[in-house]
């Protein structure tokens, strides 16, 4: 995903100041891709409804101290999945993307620090950050690496590879697996992994220089953090043009594949809002409960 832009930004400054009319539109924007999210991890709607409700809560409740680093779509979906698995847990275990519901339960064939796997530029360079206060930066590093790593592949048009990159890193599907699921050749997958981890450090490397510690990456954490950051989403305008099937041809694939192959939830769901949407206006009285519910939340203008 990319950075937030001045729309979100201005919302949330405008929420901060109590405008209702800028949270009711939010609650507008975002109340129905919740709910549809929460519908496939939880059995029952008054029980999704309940979770979606908390994350407006949540999510208002903490305005003031809310600093965007990724956009207020992200931002509510990762409230949302929280408050899921808190208080669902045994209905909630699962991951996010249907096709890591097949390869959860397998061991990890690529442990350790994925990014050691390939040369580093410098050899007497350390790559172990050890200290617990440097967790952070880690995590802010990757985010920031990966958002390029992706846009890249986006707009080089290198989809075929970022679809490999999403199964590898998203999913963690073995390099085989992922070879079978697209029609490619078991050698071509482990070559493009290769160079993906190679970009990925490069880009870690340019935003946080090596000193006489290291950056350490397990293929765990580049996996929860392309999921919490939503990295190679489609935008909802995107969703929407694939469901008119006004896309190119080889977005409209990717598109599909995202929403098909690795089956993101998060895509999935705002995909079902926007069909829904366009069959008819639903919702109104979980709107009005939403917004009464929250509004007093609101700091008074």
């Amino acid at each position: 995903m990319n950075d937030p832009g001045q729309t979100d930004q201005s919302t949330l400054e405008a929420i901060r100041r109590g405008d209702g009319q800028a949270w009711a539109r939010l609650i507008d924007e975002y109340q129905g891709r919740l709910l549809r999210f929460a519908l496939t991890r939880v059995s029952q709607p008054a029980d999704a409804e309940d979770v979606v409700q908390e994350t407006f809560t949540s999510f208002v409740r903490a305005i003031d101290r809310i600093r965007l680093k990724v956009s207020i779509e992200t931002y509510l979906f990762g409230i949302l999945r929280n408050e899921i698995v808190n208080r669902f847990r045994s209905q909630a275990a699962g991951t996010i993307c249907l096709i890591q519901d097949i390869y959860q339960t397998r061991g990890d064939t690529d442990a350790g620090n994925p990014l050691d796997q390939v040369a580093a530029g410098d050899p007497g360079v350390s790559w172990c950050l050890c200290r617990d206060e440097q967790e952070q930066l880690q995590r802010d590093v990757l985010a920031q690496a990966l958002r390029q790593f992706v846009a890249d592949f986006k707009e080089a048009g290198k989809l075929r590879d970022l679809k490999i990159a999403e199964l590898l890193f998203y999913c963690k599907v073995p390099n085989q697996d992922v070879a079978g699921l697209l029609a490619l050749d078991d050698g071509l997958v482990r070559v493009v992994k290769h160079r993906c981890l190679k970009r990925i450090r490069d880009y870690c490397l340019k935003l946080c220089p090596p000193t006489d510690q290291s950056f350490c990456c397990s293929q765990d954490l580049l996996t929860e953090t392309w999921e919490s950051h939503r990295l190679s989403c489609p935008k909802r305008s995107t969703l929407g043009a694939f469901l008119l099937e006004m896309l190119e041809a080889e977005w409209f694939d990717y598109v599909d594949f995202h929403l098909a192959t690795v089956g993101c939830r998060f895509c999935r769901a705002s995909f079902k809002d926007l069909k829904e949407q366009r069959n008819g206006p639903e919702q109104d009285e979980f709107r009005r409960r939403l917004v009464t519910s929250t509004v007093g939340f609101l700091s008074q203008p």
